[in-house]
């Protein structure tokens, strides 16, 4: 496993077009979120070079947890969209994804980190530019000090993207492009990679299959996190001989039938899915042919919708699961 690609700033620029604001269509502001990802993946690639591929001897084996360390993985219930919370045994916390807009930041994220007593974000990871996976990441950045935020730097022109790429720059904050078979420096009592996306997969117009895939394992308890990964990114981590199995996954895409093929849970092999949905959301999300293929492969599922902020508590060696309410 080789690192993930070197740390590098957003450079700074001065205010453009400050006469014009674009819309949330993907034809708006095309010209200001260009400029800035081409910024950032300009002084990536300056930075990081070409990557090699990984020794097979490159991956120690984590480190053994020591007693009365817990790893915490809140699925915050933001209706229909995603925001995951992480604090690590060493007391480090990650958010992955940030939910449809400010109050999802304001109502339910800022408060479950301020539960934990943190005061502020070591890792953001942005898995892709849509709506619902980004909408209160701005105004997270705005009300606590993140330490670094992984993003993929595809182009995406909204609006709510556009203001997002503003605040991580405008805050001087470190970003890492994302890309499969890298590590990701977090806690040092965990193993995180990222699995995906490739390349080609960031090059593409799907920002779905360009999802950023999040490997985070203590002791023997691994968990899987997936953004809005489809089929084709699955297929495309499977190919290049990924290790995905864990016993707790983020089901893709919201329990969508155009994820969670059964190659992938065949390999994957979770005893645990979690599906972050909204209550009667219009996408009919999950599709009743991936509830009953997680049934086949003997999954218990957990749904936001139903049973609000699911939280997953392991030691390393074991893992208890809870809810904030009964299934409904």
């Amino acid at each position: 496993m080789i690192p993930a690609r070197r740390i590098f700033a957003i450079p700074r620029r001065g205010t453009a077009r400050a006469d014009a604001r674009p819309s949330e269509g993907t034809d708006g502001g095309a010209g200001v979120v260009q400029v800035l990802l081409v910024l950032v993946l300009l002084v990536a690639a300056l930075a990081c070079g070409v990557p090699t591929p990984p020794s097979p001897t490159a991956t120690l084996p984590p480190t053994a947890p020591a007693a009365g360390e817990l790893l915490t993985v809140l699925f915050l219930d933001v209706g229909q969209g995603d925001a995951t919370l992480i604090r690590s045994p060493g007391g480090q916390t990650m958010l992955i994804d940030g939910g449809n807009g400010a109050s999802d930041a304001d109502d339910v994220i800022l408060p479950a980190l301020q539960a934990w007593g943190s005061d502020r974000l070591d890792v953001m990871v942005i898995t892709h530019p849509d709506q619902d996976h980004i909408g209160g990441l701005s105004r997270v950045i705005e009300l606590v000090p993140v330490g670094k935020v992984v993003l993929t730097g595809q182009v995406h022109t909204t609006q709510t993207y556009e203001r997002l790429l503003i605040a991580i720059r405008d805050n001087e904050l470190p970003a890492v492009r994302a890309r499969g078979e890298t590590s990701l420096d977090f806690d040092p009592a965990l193993t995180t990679s990222i699995l995906g996306p490739t390349d080609a997969l960031v090059e593409s117009d799907d920002t779905n299959n360009a999802s950023i895939v999040v490997r985070m394992t203590y002791g023997a308890i691994t968990f899987l996190f997936t953004g809005d990964a489809e089929e084709t990114e699955e297929t495309v981590i499977l190919r290049d001989g990924a290790d995905v199995q864990a016993q707790v996954l983020k089901v893709g895409h919201h329990g969508s039938r155009s994820s969670t093929s059964p190659d992938w849970l065949q390999a994957v092999s979770p005893e645990v899915g979690i599906i972050s949905v909204g209550e009667d959301n219009p996408y009919g999300h999950p599709h009743p042919e991936v509830l009953d293929l997680l049934s086949q492969f003997g999954v218990r599922v957990y749904r936001t919708d139903r049973q609000g902020t699911i939280t997953v508590v392991t030691d390393g060696t074991s893992y208890q699961v809870s809810t904030e309410r009964d299934d409904e």
